[in-house]
């Protein structure tokens, strides 16, 4: 009997494909989110600080021309927070896209190995039947030749 092959093998072979490729642009995705959340907070922390050394020098004295480096240093600080932050709520919401996309592509694939699976089955099952019915023919014949 013929050896086992799925028609659809290379389309599962392509779903598979695709499942991979959603997983690694979510890996990456995570990786980029993961990477603006550690920077924002690097931000945040060196904006604390320069804004208590700021508080500090202001105690001691300090002349309007450092007062205002101060200060634009600081609300370049929080800009480039701020768009940190514009870019962490897209790289967030492409993460949820690309969770649905690995979910459907998951699904897809999962529906074409179901298939292949039930496919394997019937084809076992076919194999068995005729091996059930070969055996049953040999014995026949065997009857038969023991009768004469």
């Amino acid at each position: 009997m013929a050896a086992f092959s799925f028609r659809l093998e290379k389309v599962l072979r392509y779903r598979a494909n695709m499942e991979k490729k959603v997983r690694v642009q979510l890996s990456e995705t995570l990786t980029e989110v993961k990477h603006l959340e550690t920077l924002i907070a690097r931000l945040g922390q060196r904006r604390t600080k320069a804004a208590e050394a700021l508080a500090h020098e202001r105690l001691g004295g300090i002349s309007a021309c450092r007062d205002q480096l101060h200060a634009s240093f600081l609300l370049g600080l929080a800009q480039q927070a701020e768009n940190e932050g514009g870019e962490l709520e897209k790289s967030m919401g492409k993460l949820e896209i690309l969770r649905k996309l690995l979910v459907i592509a998951a699904a897809k694939k999962k529906s074409i190995e179901s298939l292949k699976e039930s496919h394997r089955e019937r084809y076992k099952r076919e194999c068995e039947h005729k091996e059930q019915k070969l055996l049953d023919d040999l014995a026949l014949m065997a009857r038969r030749e023991g009768e004469r």
